[in-house]
């Protein structure tokens, strides 16, 4: 390899890292089968560095053939003693309710990021694990590929 193609590389893996700088965490889990069974429930484990005010966010991508306009979700965030921290339930509008377009970002896979946690001061340094259920009323839901995690740098 060539020394610029060397530093062509250098460049570019700075500036991808440099975009994303805010990023303290992220991770995703798919589902095989492109469906959330009701007894699933992913969880994300992640190091807290310090207690300066993060944003955490939940993720999800799903088609159409996910059945409702939303999804209800409970998170609960727990500590290294695995007590939880906070927990809650939680909304999420997929669709246009008038129109039926979806609201994520995509063309037939559909990426959306829902700020849960705004601000928030974990109340020490130390290992934390974030679980998620989802909570309608369906034992499955079809058509979601994969949920996810990201706790960022609060500006």
């Amino acid at each position: 390899m060539t020394r610029k193609a060397k530093l062509a590389i250098a460049t570019l893996l700075l500036f991808v890292w440099a975009c994303d700088a805010q990023r303290v965490f992220e991770d995703d889990q798919s589902f095989e089968q492109k469906s959330w069974h009701m007894n699933e429930m992913p969880e994300f484990s992640f190091e807290i560095e310090d207690t300066t005010p993060k944003n955490i966010y939940f993720k999800l991508r799903n088609d159409l053939e996910y059945p409702f306009q939303n999804l209800y979700v409970t998170y609960y965030l727990l500590d290294e003693q695995n007590e939880q921290v906070t927990s809650d339930l939680i909304n999420i509008s997929l669709f246009d309710e008038v129109s039926g377009k979806p609201l994520g970002k995509g063309s037939s896979i559909y990426q959306s990021s829902e700020r849960i946690l705004e601000g928030y001061s974990f109340p020490q340094p130390g290992k934390y694990t974030f679980r998620v259920a989802q909570y309608m009323r369906s034992e499955s839901l079809a058509g979601v590929h994969s949920v996810g995690v990201r706790v960022e740098e609060a500006n």
